[in-house]
């Protein structure tokens, strides 16, 4: 087999390894681009429990940083905390598909730039011997111009 036939039969592949991520992607389901997180804390009772090191909890916590924004960090509410953890989920889910096709994406690119050298073809064959400038007369007439 030759070397052009196994880089298009390379590409070929990375097609159908690509499509089932992007469309996993193209039917995404809601999230919340945040991760959440369980934590124990302790209260301001100085006689508690919690200040002996048996801490209150476990509270779910959302972390937030979205770009050129501060962190929001903020509790969820007890019966939201199912949902809050699924939409979470949902969000890794979602980044762990972009990274995929991010990666599938560079490999194809690598195997059309491999393609690419395969097709091109020399330019120095084209190259006329005389000087450039106007086309003959004889090329000229072939285009119906005088």
């Amino acid at each position: 087999m030759s070397e052009i036939s196994q880089v298009r039969q390379a590409i070929a592949r990375l097609m159908q390894q690509r499509e089932p991520v992007l469309d996993q992607l193209l039917r995404g389901k809601p999230f919340i681009a945040a991760q959440v997180y369980e934590r124990y804390k302790a209260c301001g009772n100085k006689t508690c429990k919690c200040h002996s090191g048996e801490l209150h909890g476990p509270f779910l916590w959302i972390y937030q940083r979205k770009k050129d924004q501060k962190l929001i960090s903020t509790t969820v509410d007890g019966p939201k905390e199912a949902e809050a953890k699924r939409l979470a989920a949902s969000y890794q889910h979602w980044l762990t598909c972009r990274q995929q096709l991010r990666e599938l994406d560079q490999q194809l690119q690598r195997r059309l730039d491999e393609l690419e050298g395969h097709l091109e073809q020399d330019a120095r064959a084209y190259v006329t011997r005389r000087k450039p400038g106007r086309p003959r007369k004889a090329v000229a007439a072939e285009d119906g111009r005088t």
